[in-house]
């Protein structure tokens, strides 16, 4: 696979925020996500708002974060409290999707067993909440990895850790989009807490 200089890699995020332009729409949805940003909307539309202006970060060492103020308000569908699942981002027409992904609460768990240097393997009393696609960070995992694959004790990551990771070491796992509480009302606002943008193959 093809390997990318950070210059690159943080062009193809500047690019990102450039193809939304000013003030895109987020929208928030219950159910399944569609297979990719061409297929059409699914599930129920539960909440919106609309982005910055300016609403990622400057590209540094390949990764992009929001920038400003995000937040989503609940709407009627929502009624008195619906779980968030998926995220779209769209121009500022509300028309065109630009970007999905998962909505997530944060999992925090301890290991509880040595991954040797070059593993990829993670293990943990249990791996309650943590599901394929989510990044996972703490000291030994490499940037911008993600979970493959999960059992109820082990979680295999798409990076090798060159350090290996330690037992007792306290590993963060979450979504595309993290929310304090992803269950929103109608007229609720839910603000977003951290979105991060990492351009691969480094």
């Amino acid at each position: 696979m093809a390997q990318y200089g950070v210059g690159v890699r943080n062009a193809i995020l500047q690019a990102i925020e450039t193809t939304w332009g000013a003030n895109a729409i987020i929208a928030g949805f219950s159910g399944s996500m569609p297979a990719n940003c061409a297929a059409a909307d699914a599930g129920t539309r539960i909440a919106q708002g609309t982005l910055p202006a300016d609403p990622l970060t400057a590209p540094a060492s390949g990764a992009s974060g929001k920038n400003g103020t995000w937040t989503m308000t609940g709407l009627a569908a929502a009624g008195a409290g619906t779980n968030l699942d998926y995220y779209r981002v769209y121009d500022s027409a509300g028309t065109t999707c630009m970007e999905q992904g998962s909505v997530t609460n944060t999992v925090t768990l301890n290991t509880n067993a040595v991954t040797a240097a070059n593993g990829n393997v993670l293990n943990f009393a249990s791996t309650t909440g943590v599901v394929v696609g989510m990044f996972a960070t703490g000291t030994g995992v490499p940037a911008g990895a993600t979970v493959l694959a999960v059992t109820g004790t082990t979680v295999t990551l798409s990076h090798t850790s060159s350090a290996g990771v330690g037992s007792g070491v306290t590993i963060t796992f979450r979504g595309d989009m993290y929310v304090d509480n992803r269950n929103v009302a109608n007229g609720q606002v839910i603000t977003i807490n951290t979105v991060t943008k990492t351009a691969g193959n480094a």
